[in-house]
């Protein structure tokens, strides 16, 4: 049983480095972590990656904002297994990204893993569309990117979190590494945050990567209620 649970997972790895070179030699953007493979890791699949999607969860600290009658939303999911992590603490998880190579990686992890909570779909999230609404919205160094892919300012990426979240719904909300290593660059954002939401938290987490910034800002906010 063990050795046919470690050939399927080899396999898995084949497949998933089969869309890592399909990526690195069709995908014109740029490609984070490149040198590591994976920007996400996931240790339930044995994938290190530049930043642990175990290490984050637990550096974040969120598990109080998590239940299973929540609907969540990741927006640029990348590999998706920060998601598929989530997916075992919320009713499911929808992740949002731009790149087609790592909506298959995403695809094809969260298949061998047997998820049905947890989906990918392949958009920019300029260009997402969605009748539902969610409970919980991860925006997690995403609201600007170095790929030039982010067509939204900040408030037009604001904006459309607000249309996409139900009253009361919860953001988790980390910077840009940039934004870090300037400071003056995330309080002007965090201002316009903090005239938007409830601002529950304010704070520095952690960061592998990259490895010159080895902390950014974290917030969690609330969308206001409606009266």
């Amino acid at each position: 049983m063990f050795m046919n649970c470690m050939e399927d997972l080899e396999q898995l790895h084949s497949k998933l480095r089969e869309h890592l070179k399909e990526q690195n030699e069709k995908w014109e953007h740029f490609v984070y972590s490149k040198k590591d493979g994976f920007y996400q890791g996931l240790e339930e699949i044995k994938i290190r990656g530049s930043r642990s999607s175990e290490k984050r969860f637990e550096e974040y600290n969120i598990e109080k904002y998590l239940s299973k009658e929540k609907k969540a939303l990741d927006i640029g999911s990348n590999c998706g297994f920060f998601s598929i992590f989530v997916s075992k603490f919320v009713g499911n998880i929808l992740g949002v990204e731009i790149n087609p190579y790592l909506i298959a990686i995403a695809n094809d992890t969260k298949n061998y893993l047997g998820l049905e909570n947890a989906k990918f779909t392949n958009s920019s999230f300029e260009e997402f569309k969605t009748d539902e609404r969610f409970d919980l919205i991860f925006s997690l160094a995403n609201d600007s990117t170095i790929d030039d892919n982010t067509k939204f300012n900040f408030s037009e990426y604001i904006q459309k979190i607000l249309d996409l979240l139900n009253d009361g719904g919860i953001v988790i909300f980390e910077s840009q590494a940039i934004d870090t290593m300037v400071s003056e660059k995330f309080e002007e954002k965090f201002r316009f945050l903090n005239g938007k939401f409830e601002v529950l938290e304010k704070r520095k987490i952690v960061s592998e990567y990259p490895v010159n910034v080895p902390y950014r800002d974290f917030v969690v906010l609330k969308k206001l209620d409606i009266a």
